[in-house]
């Protein structure tokens, strides 16, 4: 009413306008003048807040790939173009800022009406019923505006704009369409050279078609291509400026997981990442491709229903500019919990359109080790630690993950009651163990079958003792392994890897057998008995040890054990060296008593006897202070030199328990054993023999030196020698053959030719021989302090004793006959 006091009426339709806009102001503030609610953000602040949220940086282009995938494209291509384009025909100038390098994606699937309107339903994903389509979340897609402000679309029968500012199309207008079946449209794509030039070029190098024939005959893109213009200045959405650094460094955060990151999509196949430098030369950064077989497994367990999973063979091929060309086989796994088996989990995937179905993926190059596996949601989530379990295979689910699509949700104080926390948890603890566990038996059948070998099948076991400080996932590999040992055959033999046998019918390796000869040997034997001897490595053994904590549950190699084995089977077969080894490892626990019957005891001649306490198995154990040079006439029974140091150290403590006819060489019994087995012709009691040297019956040259070491070291007194030949009587030469030797008599009849203040003329020294007495040369090894009880030193009273220790008439017809001449 001011107004039109004010102001006047030019017109009665004027006065129409003005006076029903008065009539709609007066019913508004009657009908919402009590209105109360929350509103709605501005579009422009909900952006901002979905980037702060949700990651720059290789992410983004999981997220492409995602929406590809769930369009049921089968290849995608990243393109970085670097040109900047003309600025003279476009549909505004202000387009002409984004006229300049782009980041494209590209994917061979074809957006639906469906596509086109969730694409503007910003944080309200279309997919969200649908627990099979991977980008749930309508946020991902916007992960885009880091790059840009002015997302391009061409697909199908449209090609759109989107304008979050509302810059460029009018206030009120977020983006702009151009429809391939408008006429007038067709034409601006057509005449608007400039604007769509950068499109023009990348779709003929996407496809197999042109521009104009895309646009006017086909009237229809069969693919999806996304343009993003860099930002190069800041706006209202974002200062994140984008230049060509930061998308070589998005497309490097892609290349680290590039060998992953097909694993679990359902339709993509192959990506690639391009470059296109200013002047238009391309250069392909990345192809990366995948294929499937199967793998002709069955796993054989009857608890599993062949409908609720199976295992694949992946193969991973990638070429890449810094790497070169390269191959990955991966065994893939997925199961499906069936309906009904877990009520929870059957309410949870309803509520939240989820599938209760866990993938693995392994990969079988022994080269290719994953220390830390890693959580996917259909692609790897971020490289970091809350995202490793620690278990050797790459675990892939329908998570429930955080907004930001970084971490999945855990049960923590802060989320006891949030559905998708328990959802995960459940996924861990009652459907990733049923996949794990059909994952290694499905390998065991490929191995049955040759196609994988059994060292493959035990890297896929948990490390349980790496594992430790994980606690989450400690308890889940726990779970796994009492699945995988209870009494399934898990365990591929040793002397033939495609049978298996359960933990209860298996051999457990000893890992505490240090030297590999030993092991070796032991494995020898065991097998050549049928015993199912199983090898595995040192994470496996942890891994049944925190199983079967009680070692009496299952049969592991110990000395006992391959005792028993040796006494039930018997020696025959067993070659020289292993038979040292076998008794070095049975010696070792120190149950001596338990050798009783063993032919391990190896003799210097190459022989082996029993173990027994029969004379004909006496064994000597010689020491550095009773060598066995003292004892040639022995030789045979002396063990052999072969022993290892081990082994030679518990021999001889089992020679001082008198178990067996074992002895360690002491002074007293190189005295007896000297004795008791001289040469025959050395016991008639003769006052001199002849010492053969050639005779192998007879000892050695340097034999008598070594005896007399011994006598000086460890005898004071000679008295326990009388009778036996030790004494040259003149020193024997080097090329001497044969030694005459004399022998030591209580009443010596012996003298010696000179000592240090005397000597025997010629004329006494034939009194001597003729009287029966014998004179010796002394010689170097003679030195006894005891020798001249039976020895006489060369002086009156010596001979006077010698007279009176021969017989009387000789020494009278001696010593007649001597005067005589």
């Amino acid at each position: 009413m001011l107004f039109i006091i004010k102001y006047g009426m030019s017109s009665v339709s004027e006065k129409l306008l003005i006076c029903r806009a008065l009539i709609h102001s007066i019913v508004f503030c009657f009908v919402f003048r009590n209105t109360f609610g929350a509103t709605s953000p501005p579009f422009i602040d909900y952006l901002k807040d979905i980037l702060r949220r949700y990651p720059d940086g290789g992410q983004i282009l999981k997220e492409l790939i995602q929406n590809a995938d769930d369009a049921g494209a089968s290849e995608v291509v990243f393109i970085h173009d670097e040109r900047a384009y003309e600025k003279d025909s476009l549909w505004s100038e202000d387009l002409g800022k984004y006229q300049g390098p782009a980041l494209y994606a590209f994917n061979n699937a074809v957006f639906t009406e469906e596509d086109w309107q969730g694409i503007q339903a910003t944080g309200r994903s279309v997919k969200r019923d649908d627990p099979n389509r991977v980008g749930r979340f309508g946020i991902g897609f916007n992960s885009v505006y880091h790059i840009t402000d002015v997302p391009c679309i061409f697909s199908s029968k449209y090609l759109g704009l989107l304008d979050p500012q509302e810059e460029l199309f009018g206030e009120g207008e977020g983006g702009f369409k151009w429809s391939l079946d408008d006429d007038e449209e067709r034409k601006e794509l057509l005449t608007l050279r400039d604007q769509f030039q950068p499109l023009r070029d990348i779709v003929k190098q996407v496809s197999n078609s042109t521009w104009e024939k895309t646009i006017e005959e086909d009237q229809y893109f069969n693919g999806t291509l996304f343009r993003f213009p860099l930002r190069c200045e800041s706006s209202e959405i974002s200062d994140n400026l984008y230049d060509s650094d930061k998308i070589v460094q998005l497309f490097d955060s892609f290349i680290a997981d590039a060998d992953i990151s097909l694993l679990f999509l359902r339709h993509v196949s192959n990506v690639s990442l391009m470059h296109i430098d200013t002047c238009g030369s391309v250069a392909v950064r990345l192809k990366v491709s995948l294929s499937s077989s199967p793998t002709c497994s069955d796993s054989g367990d009857t608890d599993t229903d062949p409908s609720e999973g199976s295992t694949v063979f992946k193969n991973i091929s990638s070429a890449s500019l810094s790497d070169g060309e390269r191959n990955t086989q991966w065994l893939v796994t997925s199961y499906c919990l069936k309906e009904g088996e877990v009520t929870k989990i059957d309410s949870l995937a309803e509520k939240l359109c989820y599938q209760p179905k866990v993938d693995l993926a392994f990969p079988c190059d022994p080269d290719y080790l994953i220390s830390n596996g890693r959580l996917s949601c259909f692609l790897p989530l971020p490289n970091n630690e809350s995202n490793w379990t620690g278990l050797p295979v790459q675990i892939n689910a329908s998570f429930g993950l955080t907004d930001n699509r970084r971490h999945i949700k855990w049960q923590d104080e802060d989320q006891k009651n949030d559905e998708a926390a328990q959802w995960n948890e459940l996924l861990m603890t009652d459907v990733l163990p049923h996949t794990y566990l059909k994952m290694i038996l499905d390998s065991i059948q490929c191995c049955r079958n040759s196609i994988l070998p059994a060292t493959s099948v035990y890297r896929l076991w948990p490390d349980i003792v790496q594992m430790e400080h994980k606690e989450k996932w400690h308890g889940i590999a726990m779970d796994v392994l009492k699945r995988l040992l209870d009494e399934k055959a898990v365990f591929s033999l040793a002397k033939d890897e495609t049978i298996w046998v359960t933990p209860l019918d298996a051999v457990f390796p000893a890992n505490d057998i240090e030297v590999p000869v030993l092991t070796s040997a032991v494995a020898r034997v065991l097998m050549a008995e049928n015993e199912n001897l199983i090898y595995i490595p040192e994470h496996v053994v942890n891994d049944v040890k925190c199983v079967f904590p009680e070692s009496d549950a299952l049969q592991w190699i110990t000395p006992r054990f391959v005792r028993d084995v040796l006494h039930r089977g018997g020696l025959e077969e067993v070659s020289h060296n292993d038979k040292l080894s076998l008794l070095e490892y049975v010696l070792s626990d120190g149950n001596y008593q338990e050798l009783e019957g063993l032919q391990l005891l190896p003799l210097y001649n190459g022989i082996f006897k029993k173990f027994t306490d029969s004379d004909e198995c006496t064994a000597l154990i010689d020491n550095k202070e009773f060598p066995r040079e003292l004892l040639p006439f022995c030789k045979e029974a002396f063990i052999s030199q072969e022993l290892s140091p081990k082994s030679l150290c518990h021999l001889t403590i089992l020679a001082t328990k008198e178990t067996f006819k074992l002895i360690n060489l002491d002074a007293q019994n190189v005295a007896d054993l000297t004795k008791k087995h001289f040469p025959h012709e050395w016991k008639n009691g003769h006052d001199h023999v002849i010492w053969d040297i050639g005779n192998p019956e007879h000892p050695p040259r340097g034999w008598l030196i070594e005896f007399w070491k011994y006598l000086s070291s460890h005898w004071e007194e000679l008295g326990h020698f009388i009778n036996m030949p030790l004494i040259p009587v003149k020193s024997p030469e080097s090329d001497s053959k044969s030694v005459l030797l004399a022998s030591l008599r209580e009443k010596p009849t012996l003298v010696f030719q000179q000592s240090k203040h005397n000597s025997l003329s010629e004329e006494i020294q034939n009194v001597v021989k003729k009287v029966g007495g014998t004179v010796i040369k002394r010689v170097e090894c003679l030195k006894h302090h005891d020798i001249e009880t039976f020895v006489l030193p060369p002086s009156p009273k010596s001979l006077l004793k010698m007279f009176l220790n021969l017989s009387m008439d000789q020494v009278i017809r001696g010593i007649h006959s001597a005067s005589c001449h």
